[in-house]
This record gives C-alpha cells, sequence and structure tokens, in this order.
C-alpha cells in the first residue's frame, strides 16, 4: 500500500493524536452523562490501540535500520543486493 492510498484509508498519526486529546477534553467535563462517557471511552482505547500500532511499526522500521541500514518496504524487506 502506497503512502497516499494508506493516508486516504486511515487518519495520520497526527490526527488521531488530535482526536484523542479531543475526546479526552471532553472526559473530562464534570456534567458528562455516563452512558455518553462509556462511548467516548470506548473510541478513545480503540483509537489508543491505532496509535499504539503505528507506534510499534515506526519503531521496527527505525531498528531495521539501525540494524542493516536498509529501509524496509510498504510490501516487505528491500531486495537486498
Amino acid at each position: 500500500m502506497s503512502k497516499t492510498s494508506q493516508k486516504k484509508d486511515s487518519p495520520s498519526i497526527t490526527e488521531q493524536m488530535t482526536a484523542l486529546s479531543e475526546l479526552v477534553e471532553q472526559l473530562e467535563d464534570p456534567e458528562i452523562e455516563l452512558e455518553a462517557a462509556l462511548v467516548l471511552y470506548e473510541k478513545g482505547v480503540k483509537l489508543s490501540g491505532s496509535i499504539q500500532k503505528t507506534l510499534e511499526s515506526a519503531e521496527q522500521r527505525v531498528a531495521q535500520v539501525a540494524a542493516d541500514g536498509s529501509l524496509l518496504e510498504e510490501d516487505g524487506p528491500a531486495a537486498e543486493p
């Protein structure tokens, strides 16, 4: 999957972090109803999981570059010379 199509399919990590921050602000409202808070909490947990997967993927790419100087391609490891 190319970076262009990936961006269209899912929000960037910056957009995800912004959305999570907005959810937290809403949850901090002392007037929020319990059911609304539960829905927001569920969304936040899912968003947090998505962010974590993105960060783990980035960490793996950095580790690969640090280990052998090659960058993993989107569809798999780069071809070796």
